[in-house]
């Protein structure tokens, strides 16, 4: 399935940032000393050019727990990001 995180980060009020998803994210993936190597990387490429993964179950549950424990991400974003995720387990 395709994770799709080419949106702009939104405030609290709803309004869009510079941020976005899919940078921030693949930023995490390519500083990352967790995952395997060339996976994390072919991600990060792909959410920078592209906006968007292929991911399978597993690769959610990794991508979760990376990101809940990441100290790179400001909650803001994480809720952001996981919301995504959890969209594609529905």
């Amino acid at each position: 399935m395709k994770l799709n995180l080419d949106k702009n980060v939104l405030d609290l009020r709803g309004n869009p940032l510079d941020d976005k998803l899919n940078e921030i994210l693949a930023n995490v993936l390519a500083m990352s000393t967790i995952g395997p190597p060339a996976k994390m990387i072919t991600w990060a490429v792909n959410l920078i050019n592209y906006g968007e993964i292929e991911v399978t179950k597993s690769d959610i549950s990794f991508l979760t727990e990376l990101i809940i424990h990441t100290d790179k991400i400001v909650n803001l974003a994480k809720a952001q990001l996981l919301e995504e995720l959890e969209k594609l387990k529905e």
